[in-house]
């Protein structure tokens, strides 16, 4: 797997540092790494998040059931989380 900051998806352009929010939950993630293994299939790139404040991104926020360190394929956020 190659770490890139950015990457061009069906839906989104993910960087490093992004926010994502959903609705239905009491938290935001912000995308600390970015892993893809084919370039060719951006969808399918691993992001990795920490959920943070919705009201303060720099505030990291420990949520019970989720791992300190997220990771979503990306076209789970383009799916279910918005910028």
């Amino acid at each position: 797997m190659n770490t890139v900051t950015e990457i061009e998806t069906s839906l989104w352009t993910i960087c490093v540092g992004d926010i994502f929010s959903n609705g239905r939950m009491p938290y935001h993630l912000k995308v600390v790494k970015i892993e893809v293994e084919d370039m060719t299939k951006p969808d399918d790139a691993k992001i990795y998040g920490i959920p943070v404040h919705p009201k303060n991104h720099r505030r990291r926020m420990k949520i019970m059931d989720v791992s300190e360190h997220i990771s979503y394929r990306a076209w789970y956020y383009n799916e279910f989380w918005s910028k």
